[in-house]
């Protein structure tokens, strides 16, 4: 969005999706408007013998250029979307190939545009409204300026998990040297029960839920270090500026990896399934040392985030 904003800066920018993911992308520098995608019966387009509604037909009707990051096996919905505009399509599937980050893949889609010079690496804008309550949640503990550190156990797929032993180990020593923290967690976690799980030892530290992705956005903003499974939250926080530590199992972070110069990602040297079941936590807390202390090595910015095979 931001490469857009920059290469057509007087253009009307909209994006529709689905509620909660699309709240990022409104702000001036990325949208004009966000509107949900629930709104319209988007859901005929994938179908070649209906008819879409006169008010789908207007929206699209209004746009000089459409383009759909959508996953679809045929070009059913790129024919559709022609057929019911009349500027100029593009439908790109979301997923990159091997080797290409996933950000640049995304890029790719917009080529035709001649992009001018535009910075690859994710970055968030923040909301005041947001930057509101991470102020006042930072009021309590932890305290500002204590350079805390976020945890995120959790993850959608059960294949990228860590065992929470090792999440145990190293949130038990951050505790135990005196760093503050914090843990996010969403539904997946709060099914998991990994409160009552992880409780001995993260202690009185506070534990996050359910924050939409802008709030938690402008909270990880202000920790100094981020530690994630491969998960959208690494890739939050390292667009919002936190020092990211991920611990990647099975999944190439030459592709997927959270793309900035203060990211990391853990991953043992032959990833597959499973493989995260041999990371030790040892190595996990010597790296969140040296991140903590600011002694870590970061690889140089022609790479998309420092990668440390084990």
């Amino acid at each position: 969005m931001g490469a857009l904003r920059q290469t057509v800066p007087k253009a009307w920018i909209e994006v529709l999706g689905h509620p909660s993911r699309i709240l990022l992308a409104d702000h001036p520098r990325y949208a004009d408007r966000v509107t949900d995608l629930e709104r319209f019966d988007i859901y005929r387009l994938f179908q070649p013998e209906t008819t879409v509604s006169s008010q789908l037909q207007a929206y699209l009707q209004s746009f000089d250029l459409i383009i759909a990051y959508w996953p679809t096996a045929d070009d059913m919905l790129h024919q559709q979307l022609q057929r019911y505009s009349k500027g100029h399509v593009i439908t790109w599937p979301p997923h990159p190939p091997a080797g290409v980050h996933v950000t640049d893949y995304l890029l790719q889609a917009l080529e035709l545009l001649s992009l001018r010079d535009v910075d690859p690496t994710p970055q968030i804008e923040m909301h005041a409204e947001a930057e509101a309550k991470a102020q006042a949640f930072w009021q309590g503990p932890p305290a500002l300026g204590r350079r805390v550190v976020a945890f995120h156990p959790g993850s959608g797929s059960a294949r990228k998990l860590w065992p929470l032993e090792g999440w145990h180990d190293v949130m038990s020593w951050a505790r135990h040297h005196g760093m503050e923290g914090i843990v996010i967690a969403g539904p997946v976690e709060q099914e998991r029960g990994l409160q009552t799980a992880l409780q001995p030892a993260t202690g009185d530290w506070p534990w996050t839920r359910d924050l939409s992705l802008r709030d938690l956005a402008a909270l990880l903003r202000r920790c100094h270090t981020v530690v994630s499974h491969d998960s959208g939250i690494a890739h939050l926080a390292a667009a919002a500026g936190a020092a990211t530590l991920a611990l990647f199992g099975p999944t190439d972070p030459r592709v997927w990896g959270p793309r900035s110069p203060r990211a990391c990602v853990l991953q043992p040297l032959t990833p597959q399934p499973l493989t995260l079941q041999n990371l030790p936590p040892e190595v996990v807390i010597q790296t969140l040392a040296a991140l903590h202390e600011g002694t870590f090595a970061w690889q140089p910015g022609r790479v998309p985030c420092t990668i440390v095979q084990i």
